[in-house]
């Protein structure tokens, strides 16, 4: 059902997204420049959606010069393919690494994978490693897998009292893979660690492994889900327990008594990956409500 495009047009949503969240947020009401905190965080605001529109125009411009280097190679034009890969590569090398994303990682990696394509052997700009960091941000695939689970995952998400737009957690977490599997052992589209699935009633072993099941691993999922917003009563830090873990965001709020995940994320409590994690999973999260895929 999506075009050749639209993993390009999805991953521009998911950074604007972010930027517009951020913008919103940014709204006040007249000030002195000079003493109001409230003008000072949103010129810092705008700084950074700014600093992100950017970031999102370089992410565009490089998947379509490696979508441009693809179909060149395929058709045995390899000059014209190097020089559109070595674009680029340009254009990603722009981007911090402090200021990278799980899109931005997927664009290296992808960036990579064609580089060996066209010159096996030869070195590639590397992607920060992270056993933390899972198939998150592998839209592409999930687009293709989108129109077999939407259904009966929204399905399930709505019989267990839970937003639909859930899905982006599946989509950051593996893609919508079934046999995703992460080096630390996460596996399924929910990317269930064993104990984890154990808790929540999924069989584990070497013949059965219901966290490859979409539906047993969707069931288990939103139980999972609908018991951290109720230890959280908030999205953001039961989405940040599913990625950290939940005893140890409960344990920053023991700690620090602060229950809210922006003001964690400034004060460094949390990990860089939950940092980034949270947003993304919302931004897709956002696109899903206001495009209204996963009403229809």
């Amino acid at each position: 059902m999506f075009g050749k495009k639209t993993y390009l047009v999805f991953v521009a949503v998911v950074i604007v997204t972010l930027a517009f969240d951020a913008t919103a947020r940014a709204q006040s009401p007249a000030a002195s420049r000079d003493d109001d905190p409230v003008v000072s965080a949103s010129e810092k605001i705008r700084s950074t959606v700014e600093r992100r529109a950017a970031i999102a125009d370089r992410v565009l411009a490089a998947s379509r010069l490696l979508n441009e280097s693809k179909v060149a190679r395929k058709q045995g034009e390899l000059e014209r393919a190097i020089s559109h890969l070595q674009q680029a590569e340009a254009l990603a090398n722009e981007i911090e690494p402090s200021e990278r994303s799980y899109l931005s990682d997927e664009l290296v990696r992808a960036i990579a994978i064609e580089r060996d394509a066209l010159s096996p052997g030869q070195p590639a700009i590397q992607t920060p490693a992270s056993d933390e960091q899972k198939g998150g941000a592998f839209l592409r695939p999930a687009l293709a897998r989108y129109s077999v689970y939407r259904e009966s995952i929204t399905r399930i998400l709505r019989e267990e009292n839970l937003p639909p737009e859930l899905l982006a957690v599946a989509m950051i977490e593996s893609g919508l893979n079934p046999l995703a599997l992460s080096r630390k052992g996460a596996r399924g589209i929910w990317q269930f660690m064993p104990a984890t699935a154990e808790r929540y009633g999924l069989a584990v072993n070497a013949t059965d492994d219901h966290r490859t099941h979409p539906e047993h691993s969707t069931r288990a999922a939103a139980r999972y889900l609908h018991d951290l917003y109720r230890q959280f009563g908030d999205w953001k830090l039961a989405l940040a327990g599913y990625n950290w873990g939940e005893d140890k965001v409960q344990k920053v709020i023991k700690r620090t008594g602060i229950r809210d995940f922006d003001d964690m994320s400034r004060r460094g409590l949390l990990p860089h990956q939950t940092r980034e994690y949270v947003p993304t999973v919302l931004a897709v999260w956002a696109w899903l409500k206001e495009s209204r895929v996963v009403l229809r």
